[in-house]
């Protein structure tokens, strides 16, 4: 239990079960703006780790949209079957495939993504901006200290940027760049 009453629970759990229900509901209002669009929440994730890697392999798609391999495999099949999402074959290593958006893919994800940023909007506007940062850096240390591996966990905090965001130090993550 929470010595001071304020939660129902001690802080380190009950940290968790918010992250946990947050990130759920706000999944599932996710899905629920973007239905329309034919997408569900890994078609989605799909799509935005795509938009930003270039020529994505399935390895990385794995890895930022956080989705299983055998979810992830039927939702691009879907998204390919769709016409958002291309599949290419680089000359250099005939066994890879590389994912890119189509043009539809692209047009999709625009109207997505203003869909998306609308939803964030609201459900932070609330929250001021230092203490959103603060916030960030909180799970950026999490994440940081739940991933074993040090080059994955900097990998996932910088979501693929070539030179890391964050490092693992005294507890404390440094200011994103």
């Amino acid at each position: 239990m929470d010595p001071d009453g304020e939660f129902p629970m001690g802080d380190k759990e009950y940290f968790f079960y918010l992250l946990f229900q947050a990130a759920r509901q706000r999944d599932l209002a996710v899905e629920e703006r973007l239905e329309d669009l034919g997408l569900n929440l890994p078609g989605w994730r799909a799509l935005a780790v795509m938009r930003r890697i270039d020529d994505c392999t399935m390895k990385a798609l794995a890895r930022y949209s956080t989705i299983d391999r055998t979810t992830l495999t039927r939702t691009v099949d879907q998204l390919v079957d769709h016409g958002h999402v291309e599949r290419c074959v680089p000359a250099r290593d005939r066994r890879q495939v590389n994912l890119s958006l189509s043009g539809g893919g692209s047009e999709t994800y625009d109207q997505a993504i203003a869909r998306v940023m609308a939803l964030n909007h609201e459900v932070l506007a609330s929250i001021d901006p230092q203490e959103l940062r603060i916030a960030n850096r909180v799970i950026q240390v999490v994440l940081c200290n739940i991933v074993a591996d040090e080059a994955l966990a900097a990998d996932l905090v910088s979501f693929g940027r070539t030179a890391p965001v964050a490092a693992k130090t005294a507890g404390a993550a440094s200011e994103p760049a």
